[in-house]
């Protein structure tokens, strides 16, 4: 559908025109053909036509020439000449007749012209037969009446009507045909010339297109290399800002840590003074007779002070696993990463092998297939792999035999590593929550501060990769690690410009 106002491209604009040239060129020249084909019929028509008439009259002539030669000399070499040729004579008059197709008049004076030779024929045989028979006079006399002259007249002036109408139908054709080759010698040379303006338009248009297109390169290569040099920038204000944070984290982890640790020794010294309290409280109330003791009620401030210890203690080593994994992941982005070709079956094998008595005390199996060589971060992999692994290992549904499966796939753009299990899966609501830090999903029935999954997608993050979750088929989770092959590659180039 074409939309109100549209204007087609000029480039468009001229290739329609070349087309209807050319179309218009090739009907013309279709049409001049076919007048010229006709023309040549017609021409082949009346030459064939003439060329008849003029073997007619060498005919005729040769027969009355064999009839005189007979006569005069009474040789047979006349007579054979005479016979051969007049045999000729009827059967061209047929061919003539038929060469007259439809047309009345042609065939009225095929007819005539029939009637004529049969009668000039009958005079020659009765010349003939009479020599034959010995009645040379009478024969003479047969030709000196004049009445063959007579026939052989009218004959002649029939044939050469006939032959003066084909000549001018040859000569009518003749010049058709010239205004047919002239026209279509015009069709062509003009389709030549407007075929070649528009084939210089074309090329005007296409060096103006090509000026735009080298002008909107250059303008998009300025507009890419300052966008670059944006990106370089705010990059490198991310990196100081990241850097600041990491830093920042360091050092309120590390200043929180001294606060907690005086609380745990306090915690310590109210255990002990809980303890001597109890001790002399409780010997003191031995030395009162039985019947003057009061209830202190003692037995249940111990249980109260020990429920508030405990609690106190369980907070502080919630706080301090807390504070150690912020430490951890501090740690992790501060350290460089060390790129090298990594064989992921080797990788994961070695994982397996750390994993392999909490898999059996679950009862589930692992499932390891054929994997890739990448070049990445080794440290980086054991970490997301591992957390992935254990994460599969901690949410198996009680009851099921567990099964675990690490397999690969290859795209043009990435490899694709991805973690699998049957486990109680993840609620489709809470599938980005699962990477948040400190956030966990589904029912806290298991160990841990929900920094794992932040941690692992941070460090695929780092080396060019992305982490993401999906429901398996099967029932339960399928992670993906997907690393980014662009981003190998700009690895490798790197450490060739460092080694130059």
């Amino acid at each position: 559908m074409i939309r109100k106002g549209y204007r087609a491209p000029p480039q468009l604009a001229l290739v329609l025109a070349g087309f209807a040239v050319v179309l218009l060129m090739s009907v013309g020249s279709v049409w001049l053909i076919r007048q010229s084909q006709a023309t040549n019929e017609r021409l082949a028509h009346a030459l064939t036509v003439t060329n008849l008439i003029a073997t007619m009259r060498a005919d005729l002539r040769r027969t009355e020439s064999g009839q005189r030669g007979f006569l005069l000399t009474g040789k047979a070499a006349y007579l054979n000449d005479y016979n051969a040729t007049r045999g000729r004579l009827l059967p061209e008059i047929d061919q003539l007749a038929s060469l007259a197709g439809d047309e009345a008049e042609a065939k009225q004076r095929a007819g005539t012209l029939r009637a004529l030779l049969e009668a000039k024929l009958a005079e020659l045989s009765r010349t003939v037969d009479l020599e034959l028979s010995d009645r040379h006079r009478e024969a003479l006399e047969v030709v000196a009446t004049d009445a063959g002259l007579v026939l052989t007249q009218q004959i002649v002036q029939n044939l050469a009507q006939i032959a003066a109408e084909e000549g001018a139908i040859i000569d009518a054709a003749r010049r058709s045909a010239d205004r047919t080759d002239f026209a279509l010698f015009a069709i062509n040379l003009a389709g030549v010339v407007v075929i070649g303006l528009l084939a210089y338009g074309s090329f005007l248009l296409f060096r103006r297109s090509a000026r735009q297109i080298l002008a909107s390169e250059r303008a998009v290569r300025e507009m890419n290399a300052e966008l670059e040099a944006r990106v370089a920038e705010r990059t490198a204000d991310l990196e100081e800002a990241n850097a600041e944070i990491q830093r920042y984290a360091y050092v309120v982890t590390h200043d929180l840590r001294s606060p907690l640790v005086n609380i745990m020794g306090f915690t310590s010294e109210l255990e002990t003074l809980r303890d001597d309290l109890f001790k002399r409280s409780g010997e003191s109330e031995a030395q009162v007779p039985a019947a003057d003791r009061e209830d202190t009620a003692l037995a249940g401030l111990r249980g109260d002070f020990d429920e508030a210890i405990h609690f106190i203690k369980t907070s502080i080593a919630k706080m301090d696993g807390l504070i150690n994994a912020i430490l951890k992941l501090s740690r992790a982005g501060r350290r460089e990463l060390a790129i090298q070709p990594i064989d992921l079956n080797d990788l994961v094998e070695v994982i397996a092998a750390d994993f392999r008595h909490r898999i059996k005390e679950s009862g589930a199996e692992l499932t390891i297939g054929e994997l890739p060589t990448v070049r990445s971060d080794r440290m980086a992999l054991e970490q997301i792999i591992s957390n992935l692994i254990d994460n599969a290992i901690k949410y198996l549904r009680p009851g099921v035999a567990g099964r675990i499966s690490i397999s690969a796939a290859e795209t043009p753009l990435a490899y694709r590593i991805s973690v699998a299990d049957n486990g109680r899966g993840i609620d489709p609501k809470d599938r980005e929550r699962v990477f948040e830090l400190f956030r966990r999903a589904g029912a806290q029935d298991r160990p841990g501060e929900g920094i794992g999954l932040a941690h692992a997608r941070g460090l695929a993050r780092r080396i060019g990769g992305a982490l993401g979750v999906a429901d398996n088929p099967g029932g339960g989770t399928v992670f993906t690690l997907s690393l980014s092959k662009h981003w190998m590659a700009r690895q490798v180039t790197a450490a060739k410009g460092e080694a130059a």
